[in-house]
């Protein structure tokens, strides 16, 4: 009798193991389809399947920089095209919100380009920054370097409705004064 109790009592742990790891398992295949279907509708909603991949490597074909109405343009190759390609390469990709209901003019774009401070970045092939807010691929990037939206750290695309909003473009106005400065077309 004291043998089939303690028998039991083993069968009974053994039995409780056993439910230990299926129940973790659960957990985490529950965890798994989870995340499975938040990048799926987030993939789905901006229309891009690595929307949590912080990366942005597209390199411009042309890079046009507006600097109190003076204009230098960039091609791949030059020195200051690559500076300004890589401080664009460590920007870019650090989104932190969307600002809807922000537009860029072409009135603004031509007053940044005659009196004020502009990026423009050219690509060959729609390019898109990847984040989790819809932001279209686009063939042209408008980065404002003074001015309002400048404040804000924004980047437009080409339908100029809605801006990206990044941690910061302080590498990208360093280095593009820089540019201007050795280009001796302006002062800063």
């Amino acid at each position: 009798m004291k043998r089939d109790v303690a028998q039991s009592e083993r069968d009974i742990e053994r039995a409780m193991r056993r439910r230990g790891p299926s129940l973790l398992l659960l957990a985490v295949w529950f965890v798994i389809f989870v995340l499975i279907v938040v990048w799926a509708g987030v993939a789905l909603t901006v229309e891009d399947a690595l929307w949590f991949v912080p990366v942005f490597r597209a390199e411009a074909s042309v890079i046009d920089l507006y600097w109190d109405g003076q204009q230098v343009r960039l091609l791949p190759g030059m020195p200051e095209y690559d500076l300004l390609q890589e401080a664009v390469f460590a920007e870019l990709p650090r989104v932190t919100s969307y600002a809807h209901g922000v537009g860029l003019s072409d009135s603004t774009i031509e007053d940044l380009r005659q009196q004020g401070r502009l990026l423009e970045l050219h690509y060959a092939e729609p390019a898109r920054v990847h984040s989790w807010h819809f932001f279209g691929a686009s063939e042209v990037f408008y980065l404002p370097l003074s001015g309002f939206n400048a404040e804000h750290n924004r980047v437009f695309n080409a339908a100029r409705t809605g801006a990206l909003q990044l941690k910061t473009m302080e590498q990208i106005r360093a280095t593009a004064e820089t540019i201007v400065q050795e280009q001796g077309q302006s002062s800063p």
